[in-house]
């Protein structure tokens, strides 16, 4: 066993971007990074699997390192499209456990710099619609649907009541499959949303079970949308219902109660889409 640990401390000494155990200087920000507190006070986030940084790249995302572990390789597109500076890591296989603990192991991932927070007043330059998620918690919910308004042009994404260092939590782009970062993605509390929309003379629908209006009546409306989608079981708050100027429906068999919130967004963006992709 000692001879073992020899042979590691010397291709350790060989290799110095080998992180090989929790000791090692890096192993404490990537540990770190898995929380909330740990993104916040670093200003990084992890991107998990090679597809998702090479969609982070190419929307401007600075990658400040690459790792991987095990019998995973880095490909030479990835290299070539490293931000400049950028180093590459290998992870030791049991230490790769040890490092994601409870959470899921990846075996390719990169810290990242934050990308800089967007205001509201970044919808002024937008033409598209804009889809509104106001209190969705289900990561996958929220991916699909950015994966969804990214494929039929939405403009951009607002979470309402969101922390904004969670919008990089690495369960929320694993299940954009990185597409988050093609996209606008900004976060604000309803007061403010709505504080702009007054100021702004914006046209908020809210998709809503009990509409007389259905998504037909919306698909050829010629000015931009800010539709908002609340949860399956709650919908939207009352506050969000009171300012809409705009209430429209999904028709459906009286066999279903609902739709899932990441199929009613779906339909509702595919109806809109003669005005967003053309």
């Amino acid at each position: 066993m000692q001879d073992y640990h020899d042979r590691m401390d010397e291709q350790s000494a060989n290799n110095p971007f080998l992180i090989d155990s929790l000791n090692h200087p890096l192993a404490g920000p990537i540990r770190k990074l898995l929380t909330r507190e740990g993104r916040r006070e670093l200003n990084q986030i992890i991107i998990d699997d090679e597809e998702n940084i090479l969609q982070a790249l190419e929307a401007g995302v600075e990658i400040d390192s690459v790792y991987y572990a095990g019998d995973e390789t880095i490909s030479d597109e990835l290299r070539k499209k490293l931000t400049a500076g950028a180093t590459i890591h290998e992870v030791a296989k049991r230490t790769t456990k040890k490092l994601f603990e409870n959470d899921k192991i990846s075996r390719i991932f990169a810290i990242a710099t934050t990308p800089k927070p967007l205001g509201l007043d970044v919808f002024k330059t937008i033409k598209k619609d804009i889809v509104v998620l106001e209190d969705l918690s289900i990561s996958g919910n929220i991916g699909n649907i950015t994966r969804t308004s990214l494929a039929l042009g939405i403009g951009g994404i607002l979470l309402l009541n969101m922390d904004p260092v969670d919008l990089y939590d690495r369960r929320l782009i694993r299940a954009s499959r990185g597409y988050l970062f093609s996209l606008p993605m900004i976060t604000a509390s309803i007061k403010d949303f709505l504080d702009y929309c007054n100021k702004n003379n914006e046209t908020l629908l809210v998709m809503d079970m009990d509409a007389d209006k259905t998504i037909d009546d919306i698909s050829t409306m010629e000015n931009r949308l800010l539709i908002a989608f609340g949860s399956e079981k709650e919908g939207c708050s009352p506050a969000i219902e009171g300012a809409a100027a705009l209430k429209a429906r999904i028709p459906i068999t009286a066999r279903v109660e609902s739709l899932n919130v990441s199929a009613s967004a779906g339909i509702t963006l595919y109806s809109r889409s003669k005005f967003n992709l053309k």
